[in-house]
């Protein structure tokens, strides 16, 4: 630059908000990418919630299986891992699911898309199970 400079200026974010805003975006993505895994085996039942939570159930744990429609909103506050030790849920979206009842009474609610395929299963296994969902009939 030839001559005297009289006003100069750069603008940026500051680090601080890059650095919010990275965070926000990442944990935006982490959640989206978050699945809830349901896995019926000759001996157990799995159920992962993304990288948060997994648990498996000895079918030998497991004394009833109802396939239910609740209100995650009033009856455990939301969704996602809901709970406590011995009432836990866990559910991703809607309001259906398989309510797991262990021989020591605690229970944990599997959200399902499909939760007469997962009690069928259960069923298959050997698990006592009570379809508890609302019939739908369809005019046609």
């Amino acid at each position: 630059m030839n001559g005297p400079v009289f006003y100069h200026e750069t603008q940026g974010f500051s680090p601080a908000v890059v650095a919010v805003m990275l965070a926000a975006v990442a944990l935006l993505a982490a959640l989206l990418m978050l699945r809830l895994t349901t896995t019926v085996t000759g001996d157990s039942v799995s159920v992962r919630y993304g990288f948060l939570y997994e648990t498996r159930i000895p079918l030998s744990q497991i004394a009833l299986a109802e396939a239910v429609e609740y209100a995650p909103l009033r009856e455990y506050g939301g969704w996602g891992i809901r709970g406590s030790r011995r009432r836990r849920a866990l559910n991703a979206r809607g309001n259906r699911g398989v309510l797991l009842t262990r021989i020591d009474g605690s229970t944990l609610l599997v959200g399902s898309q499909r939760p007469r395929e997962l009690l069928e299963a259960l069923s298959r296994v050997g698990i006592a199970t009570q379809d508890r969902l609302p019939i739908v009939v369809k005019n046609f």
